[in-house]
């Protein structure tokens, strides 16, 4: 679950670069999948990196998402970052280094990066395909490279020539590329692959940003789902459960049917609290993930509602000020109280802290492997309404 939800979009899918990777030819960069809020901006920033992408520099006025390579880049990869902002803040996200670009002579130039393919699991084999050249290469042959989670600081893996290769527990926390260099006469041409995803010791997706709901908190109204951002060597399926749980997310009950990506909410539903669980799939395995309580659920004909959960900001470590963000409400409240709750690692089982009554806690040593939740009260004179904010995670 992420330290905060007011951190900016989150990518759901990286940045790529397409193009032929020859000078005086041009690259296009391709933003990626993000979600956020409301409209999402994008700045870019081009890199010329050396052939192993162990060390970058930025291009100066490379800003636009498209970049034409020049003489300097030859023999160089190219790097990209796509930094993303909306009304929550904003965040980067890190396309797989390029290259190696060729001259302007050269009868050889990689036309596409190629893909690695395979789950990049400790023990199984990422494989190297669809190199594509301007011309038919006569031999190609392969390195591979361990980098850092953003495919950048690159080391050869020593020994490893063949077109796969077998992850190892060296490889557990990194990305892997390889380089496939072709020959076609006395012209060769470098390329290097699309980065893996982070290499891991167990199968399944790994969850870098929880999953989330959307929607007005009323009986009669559609909740939304949103799987939240996995790491993955390959296609992703999702599979989703609701539950309604009692108004401190202690006790919890799958509601029958309710496996969409949506979810309508019936009168049972008034005056408790949502849950929702997601299991996210690839070739490798399955891994869950769960989206923080949302509630309290509003009877039909309330008049004073929450348009959406309000988030918490503030760093979520021990000493630190934590401040729930004021909801926006159908109706000006007249008044407003507030009550802090520690969760389990889940978000589920909460409990009130004790004699926690402002817009702000300061995290204690207590909350150490817990996630906290804020509980807004509104009042407009007869109504009430109860809003769990989104939770926060504080590390063990």
């Amino acid at each position: 679950m992420p330290a905060s939800a007011a951190t900016g979009p989150s990518a759901t899918a990286p940045p790529t670069v397409f193009g032929t990777l020859q000078q005086g030819k041009k690259l296009t960069a391709l933003t990626g999948t993000w979600v956020g809020s409301g409209t999402i901006t994008y700045a870019f920033q081009w890199y010329r990196c050396d052939a192993k992408a162990a060390h970058c520099s930025s291009i100066h006025g490379s800003t636009k998402s498209t970049y034409t390579e020049v003489a300097k880049d030859v023999g160089h990869s190219l790097g990209l970052t796509v930094r993303a902002a909306d009304s929550t803040g904003a965040a980067a996200a890190y396309a797989g280094v390029t290259g190696l670009v060729s001259a302007s002579s050269s009868t050889l130039a990689a036309t596409a990066q190629p893909a690695l393919v395979g789950n990049p699991v400790v023990g199984t084999a990422l494989a190297v395909q669809n190199a594509v050249w301007s011309a038919k290469p006569a031999t190609t042959t392969y390195t591979w490279l361990r980098c850092n989670p953003n495919g950048r600081l690159c080391a050869p893996i020593a020994g490893q020539t063949a077109d796969s290769y077998t992850l190892t527990a060296n490889d557990t926390g990194h990305t892997i590329v390889a380089t496939a260099t072709a020959t076609a006469g006395v012209a060769s041409a470098t390329a290097l692959t699309v980065r893996s995803a982070l290499v891991r010791t167990t199968p399944g997706p790994i969850l870098s940003a929880a999953p989330a709901v959307g929607g007005t908190l009323q009986q009669g109204k559609q909740l939304t789902a949103t799987p939240g951002t996995w790491t993955s060597g390959g296609s992703l399926g999702y599979a989703y459960q609701w539950y309604r749980c009692d108004p401190n997310g202690a006790h919890c009950s799958s509601i029958h049917g309710a496996t969409r990506a949506t979810y309508t909410q019936v009168a049972k539903d008034v005056g408790q609290t949502i849950g929702l669980t997601i299991r996210a799939t690839d070739a490798s395995g399955t891994s869950p993930a769960y989206a923080s309580l949302a509630g309290l659920v509003a009877p039909a004909a309330a008049t004073l509602l929450a348009a959406a959960q309000p988030t918490i900001a503030g760093t979520p470590a021990r000493g630190s000020t934590l401040t729930v963000q004021t909801p926006t409400w159908s109706t000006t409240p007249t008044g407003t109280t507030y009550a802090w709750l520690r969760c389990n690692a889940n978000g589920r089982l909460c409990t009130r802290i004790p004699a926690e009554t402002t817009a702000s806690y300061e995290v204690a040593a207590a909350d150490a492997g817990h996630v906290l939740v804020a509980e807004v009260i509104a009042t407009a004179g007869t109504a009430q309404q109860t809003v769990l904010s989104v939770g926060v995670a504080v590390p063990a």
